[in-house]
């Protein structure tokens, strides 16, 4: 995707930025674009006049156009997309109505310089990711599971860090000590005595006699 940027018409919109990203300039627009969600795409930010300072980008996806004093920024942006082969993949950042109709007519897309903004501003906004030192008995996922149904903390988590390796080194040693021990042998009772037949117990009884 390309994104095409009326970059004074984005840059004029009031009473969208916070106040960290207040008086945002090109260079700023530059660099917040090159950390968010279009920082893979590349970027065409389109300006009237001539650049105050070098007219360079500090990203290799972003490019910073001065139209100069012949022509004007929405002109260049017209003839952009006119000009392309694939239009339908062009993003154009605008308010502006005439070239909003011109660039739909072409195939382009158009994105509003407020909904824009927004973006940037969510993008800027986004809490950094937290590293959670888990523990070793439970899987990255079932950490992370673990940590948003039951809120802990990562006190909690080494407690039960702590817990599994108890309980781990205590199973290890009671089967150790079960291995160690002797095994019991059941007695066996003692044999019973062969049943004789009745005849030879009445001969032995007539010896005895």
């Amino acid at each position: 995707m390309e994104l095409l940027v009326d970059t004074w018409n984005v840059l004029h919109q009031t009473g969208i930025l916070p106040p960290d990203l207040a008086g945002l300039g090109v260079a700023d627009l530059t660099s917040l674009l090159s950390q968010g969600r279009w920082a893979r795409d590349r970027i065409t930010l389109i300006c009237d006049g001539t650049p105050r300072g070098v007219g360079s980008s500090l990203s290799k996806n972003i490019e910073i156009v001065y139209t100069g004093g012949n022509k004007s920024a929405d002109q260049e942006i017209m003839d952009r997309v006119a000009a392309s082969s694939s239009a339908n993949r062009i993003v154009v950042v605008t308010n502006d109505r005439e070239i909003v109709r011109f660039i739909r007519a072409k195939g382009a897309q158009q994105l509003g310089s407020v909904e824009f903004l927004e973006a940037i501003i969510d993008d800027h906004q986004k809490p950094g990711k937290k590293t959670i030192r888990k523990p070793s008995g439970l899987s990255p996922e079932k950490a992370a599971a673990w940590k948003e149904e039951f809120d802990f903390n990562l006190s909690d988590l080494d407690d039960l860090q702590d817990e599994i390796l108890d309980t781990e080194v205590s199973e290890t040693e009671s089967t150790l000590q079960e291995k160690s021990q002797p095994k019991k042998i059941p007695k066996l009772p003692p044999p019973r005595e062969p049943e004789l037949p009745d005849d030879l117990i009445n001969e032995a009884r007539k010896f005895a006699e």
